[in-house]
């Protein structure tokens, strides 16, 4: 963002901050603080979307979140979608907090460390609490708002999206409340997250265009097939990741490829969770990140580093070697033709 920009949304955040306590009146105080949040929504978000770095943009989150929320509730505003988006990135900060925990578990467990394996253990499972809350709230603003502004009832009608913009907070919002159910259940259900987010989910994605959206509506959807009891009989859930990851690679937003690597794991499916982490590693020919949501597909980056790191240290007691990942350590030359070079082990 340019030095001018900058300082003249800081101009208007002062002018609206002063005419609103000079006035006094919750009705202006709303429709200035909504200016306000409208700004953001307008000017910063695209910026945020359009970066890759995944630390800053958690960082900038999770230490953002109670100014933002805080000061536009104060003056009557709705920072619902502002809010779901700020707790869904934050919620990356505390996941990656928990997969540290849990490598250092695996490490200590495979040295015969217990009392060191356990207590990275109880870290691992205090710090996915704190991811699924972050998610779960993340859920349940963008459900509010949506069910607010379009008088629809999530799961059960379709709203008609006015902006891209909602439709961008409708699919990650639903995203997160999937995360939570599932983080929630590793952390021994210390959050009391609902399983029935999964099938309301599944109805509401079928709301956005999965052409649009690079295949993640209709992929998220597989996951959810996945785990129901039942919910894959006379579906294609495999050929529906396979079609979905397509879609990803020609919009350059990889995010149905690690769904498919979440999915294949849940029900320990090695190899096919070999192949998404493979189809990840080495998109379609000429492969470019889309520069419009380079965070998005960033952060689907963060998440495939992260299992495959645990799948590594699993199996070796070290995470992916640098520049590896979509290597194996078992991968042979002649089927690989670039074996991971393992002298640093």
């Amino acid at each position: 963002m340019s030095s001018s920009r900058a300082f003249s949304l800081s101009l208007l955040a002062v002018a609206i901050t002063g005419t609103a306590v000079l006035s006094g009146c919750k009705a202006v105080d709303r429709t200035l603080s909504n200016v306000a949040v409208n700004a953001i929504e307008r000017r910063i978000t695209p910026d945020l979307l359009r970066s890759d770095d995944v630390d800053m943009m958690c960082t900038f989150a999770t230490g953002n979140f109670p100014l933002i929320s805080g000061g536009v509730r104060a003056l009557y505003g709705s920072p619902e979608y502002l809010e779901a988006v700020l707790l869904q990135t934050s919620s990356v900060c505390a996941e990656n907090q928990a997969i540290e925990a849990e490598l250092r578990s695996i490490r200590a467990a495979r040295e015969k460390r217990i009392e060191e394996a356990q207590d990275a253990r109880i870290t691992q499972k205090r710090l996915l609490e704190r991811t699924a809350r972050r998610q779960l709230m993340a859920f349940e603003r963008m459900t509010s708002q949506i069910e607010a502004e379009y008088r629809i009832k999530y799961g059960s009608k379709c709203p008609q999206f006015k902006k891209d913009y909602h439709e961008l907070i409708y699919l990650l919002g639903t995203i997160a409340g999937l995360q939570a159910v599932v983080n929630d259940i590793a952390a021994e259900q210390a959050v009391g997250v609902s399983t029935e987010i999964a099938p309301k989910a599944e109805r509401a994605l079928r709301c956005i265009s999965n052409a649009k959206w690079w295949g993640a509506p209709t992929a998220a959807r597989a996951v959810i097939w996945n785990i129901l009891p039942g919910g894959a009989e006379g579906k294609d859930v495999w050929g529906t990741f396979q079609q979905s990851m397509i879609i990803g690679e020609l919009q350059g937003v990889r995010i149905s490829h690690t769904l498919y690597a979440l999915s294949a794991l849940s029900i320990d499916d090695q190899p096919r969770f070999r192949d998404a982490v493979r189809r990840f590693a080495n998109p379609i020919k000429n492969f470019k990140a889309n520069e419009e949501f380079l965070v998005v597909d960033a952060l689907s980056g963060a998440i495939m580093n992260n299992l495959s790191d645990r799948y590594w240290t699993e199996n070796t007691g070290t995470r992916t070697p640098v520049n590896s990942l979509g290597k194996f350590w078992d991968d042979k030359p002649a089927n690989s033709g670039n074996a991971v070079n393992l002298d640093d082990l």
